[in-house]
């Protein structure tokens, strides 16, 4: 009954921080361009500080996870979320908003992998995989609140992220009252994985780094891109967010799929999706029907695809499960900040038609990758 408490608590501070915390900037960028008048190209940066923060965040998970207990871990990575929202909410210029964007960044990196330990310490083996991806689909929730929150509250972004903190700092108390105090610490330090396990993770480091780049525009620009698209009714911008986080709450069920027709076809259907969802927004933004089909491939997608790599990672390092789920998330993240600077200056110089197709044609080169001879427990 355990795994049902977990979820309780694990998904909605998923959902702070990487919803509300990390992905609510693409979301909030019309309205704060409006205030900060901000290029595209410098939207970009300070989107690429979450995911560098992110990658600096999610290492020292898994490198501390032997030290430090996963719910101090947590702990801090709700400290951080709060603190980020916070400073979000009374930035006057774009460094100051840069500051609170890493800060709220670095919360994503410090949720994910404690709560893959604490699900194998507490959960029943059977239940691990499903456990895992509902959590995960937090992002799914939290990414929903922050479209609906932004439709009720329009333009006022600065209150707004000042209630996501609010929500935070109720999130955190819920994790620290219900998640186990005294959890063993692993002896095993994270330098004694073996060539082969290497071996086998290369594929999914290289997917995860190529879907990284990929899905970045989307986060980044794709509502900014519906909003400037005439033919497009202006409804659709606005609820663009909660389409993809509703139709992201399909992606908690990556972890039932996996067990039932396996890894790689879970896999490549992720894939597919996740990549047309940017290709019709390049090619087909026009339609409206394209308006609604788009997005909603996207967030079921990227939460499926999300739980799925967690499912490989974990399958690939068995011996260490926050290690596991730290090495395609760190790819994911690498990537994502790359692409998110890379995406700002194609959208300056070629326009956000090419952008879209081009992060798709990326999505697709990923589904060369497989599986090496790792069978999921």
């Amino acid at each position: 009954m355990f795994e049902k408490k977990l979820i309780v608590v694990g998904l909605p501070m998923i959902a702070v921080t990487y919803g509300l915390s990390r992905f609510s900037y693409g979301l909030m960028l019309p309205y704060i361009n409006e205030t900060m008048n901000m290029a595209q190209s410098t939207s970009g940066v300070i989107s690429s500080l979450s995911y560098i923060a992110y990658c600096i965040a999610i290492v020292l998970s898994m490198v501390f996870s032997n030290r430090v207990s996963s719910k101090s871990i947590l702990v801090i990575a709700g400290l951080s979320s709060i603190m980020g929202l916070g400073i979000i909410s009374i930035s006057f210029n774009p460094a100051v908003l840069g500051l609170g964007i890493f800060l709220a960044g670095l919360s994503t990196g410090f949720s994910s992998p404690p709560y893959a330990n604490i699900v194998e310490l507490n959960v029943e083996t059977r239940l691990q995989n499903q456990t895992n991806s509902w959590i995960n689909s937090g992002t799914s929730v939290g990414t929903a609140f922050t479209g609906a929150v932004a439709i009720l509250m329009t333009d006022s972004w600065r209150e707004t992220y000042f209630i996501f903190m609010v929500i935070a700092i109720f999130v955190l108390i819920a994790n620290y009252k219900v998640l186990p105090k005294n959890q063993p610490l692993k002896e095993k330090v994270i330098v004694g994985f073996s060539r082969e396990e290497w071996r086998r993770a290369t594929p999914l480091i290289l997917a995860s780094l190529l879907l990284g780049i990929s899905c970045s525009a989307y986060w980044t620009f794709s509502r900014d891109f519906m909003f400037q698209i005439e033919n497009v009714p202006l409804y659709l911008g606005e609820w663009l967010w909660v389409i993809i986080g509703i139709a992201g709450l399909l992606g908690g069920t990556a972890g039932v799929f996996v067990n039932k027709y396996g890894l790689m076809p879970a896999y490549r259907i992720s894939v597919l999706a996740l990549s047309t969802s940017s290709l019709l927004l390049g090619t087909f933004a026009d339609y409206i029907i394209v308006g609604w089909l788009s997005p909603a491939l996207f967030g079921s997608s990227y939460i499926f695809m999300t739980g799925v790599l967690i499912v490989w990672g974990i399958s690939v390092f068995k011996s260490n499960p926050s290690f596991g789920l730290g090495i395609p998330f760190l790819i994911l993240a690498l990537g994502q900040a790359i692409g998110s600077i890379v995406s700002g200056v194609i959208a300056d110089i070629s326009g956000y038609h090419d952008l879209f197709t081009g992060a798709s044609i990326i999505g697709y080169v990923a589904l060369v990758f497989k599986q090496k001879n790792t069978k999921i427990s």
